[in-house]
């Protein structure tokens, strides 16, 4: 009798004892901002906008309820599968796989892709979570040893970024933080800046295409987005930026998304990258067109077990005025005030 009273109550405890299911996308909003990541691929930032607004960044949204056997591999041969939103990199890009073993094609090569799956792809344990803010652990990156620290919280209509990288390998390394935050290739992106800030402009395309255009005007560089003439590639560009005062600007939506971060000493960036950095790529397939609003930090030796640190200030707003009667250069001079 004893026996069967046992095993009766292990069954009941057994039917009331569920397996913690990771949410597939998590949502914070407090009414004025929204965002909503993804904890099981890399805790990515797929969408941040105004509450009940569109969503300013590129992402696709059928990507983000689908089954654990379609997420991404963490063996870099497999193809690369982008979520694109917001995410963060090591830096510099040379380095990537030079650091590591398992794959000596891609250290001898000095790949420049993919990123570490683990840290861009892998699942993220959620560490700590309230209404307005969320902490999440990436694992442990066999290839670079690293392992992300996330933080994102909002504020009125501000989203509060910060990521750390702790070395978890037994030497000392060097290594810088990137952030990558993707928007439509089409969308308008603005870099308040002097024109002597601009480094370099580099155009990925045959025949020396100087196409899209990066432009200068009234105190910000952006880029003139253009389709390309029937039967040609996508035009691509890339241009690298040092500013005292890093603040990228986009607009999307009938929103503005202001991104903001501290000063760093140009001495500081790896000299292959830029504190700030825009790529565009324009094509006839517009809607799959892609803007990256990059920023890189300080390049740093980290000593085993400690961390490196980085954060964004986002700032959303809405337009100010209607499309038609909009006077560009002093909304954005209201909104950096």
């Amino acid at each position: 009798m004893r026996n069967y009273i046992m095993i009766l109550i292990l069954i009941l405890c057994g039917c009331t004892t569920k397996e913690k299911k990771i949410e597939p996308v998590i949502t914070l909003s407090n009414g004025t901002v929204e965002i909503k990541l993804l904890p099981a691929v890399g805790a990515t930032l797929v969408s941040a906008s105004l509450a009940g607004q569109d969503n300013i960044l590129h992402s696709d949204s059928t990507q983000w309820n689908e089954p654990a056997n379609q997420r991404p591999s963490m063996n870099p041969s497999e193809p690369f599968k982008a979520y694109n939103g917001m995410t963060v990199w090591l830096s510099p890009q040379s380095e990537w796989w030079t650091k590591q073993d398992a794959y000596p094609d891609l250290k001898d090569e000095r790949a420049p892709w993919p990123p570490d799956p683990y840290l861009t792809s892998g699942a993220y344990e959620v560490i700590k979570q309230t209404e307005d803010e969320i902490t999440l652990e990436s694992p442990e990156s066999p290839y670079t040893h690293v392992q992300f620290t996330k933080n994102f919280r909002i504020e009125g209509n501000k989203i509060f970024i910060s990521v750390s990288a702790l070395n978890c390998s037994d030497d000392t390394v060097s290594w810088g933080l990137w952030f990558n935050t993707r928007m439509n290739g089409w969308d308008r992106v603005f870099v308040p800046a002097d024109s002597s800030d601009l480094i370099e402009t580099r155009y990925m395309n045959p025949q020396d295409l100087h196409l899209p255009e990066l432009k200068y005007t009234d105190g910000y560089f952006s880029y003139k987005s253009v389709e390309p003439l029937e039967g040609q590639k996508p035009y691509k560009s890339k241009s690298f930026l040092y500013v005292d005062e890093p603040v990228i600007i986009g607009n999307k939506a009938k929103q503005w998304l202001i991104i903001r971060s501290n000063r760093i000493d140009r001495s500081r960036i790896h000299p292959e990258q830029g504190r700030i950095e825009i790529y565009v790529e324009n094509s006839s397939d517009k809607a799959n067109d892609l803007q990256e609003l990059e920023m890189h930090f300080a390049y740093e030796k980290i000593a085993p077990g400690d961390t490196i640190k980085a954060s964004e200030v986002w700032e959303i707003i809405p337009d100010l005025k209607d499309e038609d009667v909009r006077d560009l250069s002093k909304d954005l001079k209201v909104m950096l005030q």
